[in-house]
C-alpha cells in the first residue's frame, strides 16, 4: 500500500509538526484579508444555497467545504478544521458507504489535524477507523492489513511519550500484543517459509527486546510495567535465566505466591528475550532453507545481539558463524572487518536482510553528526525514548505521518565500552542546555546502555574514548 508521505524535521532544541497545506499559526494576532474574509462568507453561502436546494449531504458540497478547511488552516484553526472535517467524512460515507476505500485519505488528513490539536486518543480511533476500512477492501489476511496494523502498533509506542505516565505500560503492552497479533497474521499473508517474513519476525522479537529493556530500568516505572506484565502473561517468563535467589512477593497472585526474579546483577525477564531469539532463530532457518547465505549470516548477527542482551557473554560464537556466512555469500574481508570493528547500540531496530543495506544503516548512525571528532570513534546520536526509558532508543514509525518530536535536551559523552557491550568510564564532554540535571541524566543513561562489542577477527575487545550524542525529550 502507497504511503502519503510527510515531512517533519527535528532538532535538539525544538521540533515542529509540519503538516502538508497547513501552518500553525502563531500566537500573535494573524491577520486576515479582507478578500479572504469575502472568499469565506462566499464559500459558507453556497453551501447554505446548496443545502437548501440538494439537502446536507449532498456531494457538492465536499468542494466548498475543502475551500473552508484551507481557510481555517491557514489561520492555524484547526478546532474549526477538525468540526468541517467530520461534515465532510459524513457526506462521504452517506454517498460512497461506510467501507469505501476514498475515505482513507480523508481520515489521514483527521490524523493530521488531531495531531496539530494534541488529541492522541482521537488519532488511535481514526487508525482504527483505517484498519476497518483496509480490512473491508483488501481482506483480512493482506498485507495491506499488515501496515495498518503496524500503524497502530508503532502509534501507541509513539504514546508512550505523549501520553498520561499512568498509561505507558498499557500502550506498551497493547503494541506488544498487536506485534503478536502482526506476527501470526504475516505467516498467513505470506506463507510459514516466505523471506517476506523476516522484517515481520523481527518486529515480534524487537518488541519483546523493548518489554526487557523495560522491565530492567533503574526507576520506579520497572516496577509498574513488571506488575502489568505479571497481571497479563504469569511469571513464567520472569523466572526464566534464574541466577540467584532473590524472591520478590507479589500479592495480587494470590496467598503465599511469590514470584523468582533475579539476583542484583542479573537480567529480569529473560524469558522473553528467549522467546524473541527464537523468532530470530526462525528467519535463519527459513534463510538456510532457501539457501540465502547473506540473510542466514546477518541473522546470526542478531543473533549475537540477543545474547549480548541476556547478559550470556559477548555473542562470539554467533558473530565468528556470521563472519563465516558472510565470507561464503561473497561479501570482502575488509567490508565485514569493518562493520564487526564498530560498536552500536541494542537491539537493533529493524532486520536488514543484506548486508549492504545493514552496513548503510551503520554508516547513517555514525555519519549524524556534522562537527564529530575525527580523533575519536563516533557512534552517531542516542535519542532516547523517555525519561522512564532511558537507554532505550525511540521507536521510530515507518510511516511518516505518524512521527512526532519534541524538544530536546543535548549531552555530548566519552566513554570506554567493553567485550562484553558495556560502557563504563564516562565523561560529559558538554550539555544543552548546561544544566548538572542534564548532564546527569545523559550520564546515567549511557552506562544503561547495551552495545554490540567492537570485533577484531573473532575476538571481542575494549575501545576506549568512544563519543556519542545522547537526546532525551524536555
Amino acid at each position: 500500500m502507497k504511503r502519503p508521505f510527510l515531512k517533519l524535521f527535528e532538532s535538539p532544541f525544538i521540533v515542529l509538526l509540519c503538516l502538508p497545506a497547513m501552518v500553525f499559526a502563531q500566537n500573535n494576532t494573524v491577520s486576515v484579508s479582507n478578500e479572504s474574509l469575502r472568499d469565506l462568507q462566499r464559500y459558507q453561502t453556497q453551501i447554505e444555497d446548496m443545502e437548501s436546494e440538494y439537502g446536507p449531504f449532498d456531494n457538492r458540497l465536499l468542494e466548498p467545504l475543502a475551500s473552508i478547511i484551507d481557510f481555517y488552516t491557514d489561520q492555524g484553526d484547526f478546532e474549526e478544521v477538525a468540526e468541517i472535517q467530520i461534515r465532510q467524512l459524513s457526506i462521504m460515507r452517506t454517498n460512497l458507504g461506510f467501507e469505501n476505500p476514498e475515505l482513507i485519505p480523508v481520515v489521514r488528513s483527521m490524523i493530521e489535524v488531531q495531531q496539530a490539536l494534541g488529541n492522541w486518543d482521537a488519532v488511535s480511533d481514526n487508525l482504527e477507523h483505517i484498519r476497518f476500512l483496509v480490512a473491508s477492501n483488501f481482506g483480512t489476511q493482506s498485507e495491506e492489513l499488515l501496515l495498518a496494523m503496524e500503524n497502530q502498533a508503532q502509534w501507541l509506542l509513539t504514546n508512550f511519550y505523549l501520553g498520561e505516565q499512568r498509561r505507558q505500560s498499557d500502550n506498551f503492552l497493547d503494541a506488544r500484543d498487536l506485534y503478536r497479533d502482526i506476527y501470526r497474521l504475516s505467516e498467513k499473508v505470506y506463507g510459514e517459509e516466505s523471506e517476506e517474513l523476516y522484517p515481520w519476525h523481527y518486529k515480534r522479537a524487537y518488541s519483546l527486546a523493548l518489554l526487557v529493556q523495560l522491565l530492567n530500568t533503574e526507576d520506579s516505572f520497572s516496577g509498574e510495567i513488571f506488575n502489568d506484565v505479571v497481571r497479563s502473561d504469569g511469571p513464567n517468563r520472569l523466572e526464566y535465566g534464574l541466577r540467584g535467589g532473590v524472591v520478590s512477593a507479589s500479592p495480587f497472585l494470590g496467598l503465599g505466591r511469590q514470584i523468582a526474579v533475579v539476583d542484583g546483577d542479573g537480567l529480569l525477564g529473560e524469558g522473553y528475550l528467549r522467546q524473541g531469539l527464537g523468532f530470530i532463530n526462525d528467519i535463519r532457518d527459513i534463510a538456510e532453507d532457501r539457501g540465502d547465505l547473506e540473510a542466514e549470516a546477518i541473522a546470526h548477527i542478531y543473533r549475537g545481539d540477543f545474547n549480548v542482551l541476556m547478559e550470556r557473554g559477548s555473542g562470539r560464537r554467533q558473530y565468528r558463524e556470521a563472519q563465516e556466512k558472510l565470507a561464503q555469500a561473497g561479501i570482502s574481508q575488509e567490508s565485514i572487518e569493518n562493520f564487526f570493528s564498530t560498536p552500536m547500540p541494542l537491539p537493533m531496530p529493524e532486520f536488514y536482510p543484506k548486508f549492504r543495506d545493514l552496513v548503510s544503516y551503520q554508516q547513517s548512525i555514525l555519519n549524524e553528526v556534522p562537527d564529530r571528532s575525527e580523533e575519536s570513534l563516533h557512534l552517531g546520536t542516542f535519542r532516547a525514548w523517555h525519561e522512564n526509558a532511558r537507554a532505550v532508543q525511540k521507536p521510530v514509525s515507518s510511516d511518516p505521518l505518524l512521527r512526532i518530536g519534541l524538544p530536546q535536551f543535548q549531552v555530548d559523552l566519552s566513554f570506554n565500552i567493553s567485550s562484553r557491550g558495556n560502557a563504563s568510564n564516562v565523561d560529559v564532554l558538554n550539555s544543552i542546555p548546561e544544566d548538572s540535571r542534564v548532564t546527569r541524566e545523559g550520564a546515567r543513561a549511557v552506562r544503561e546502555i547495551k552495545f554490540r562489542p567492537a570485533y577484531e577477527g573473532d575476538r571481542a575487545r575494549r575501545v576506549r574514548d568512544v563519543q556519542m550524542r545522547y537526546l532525551f525529550a524536555q
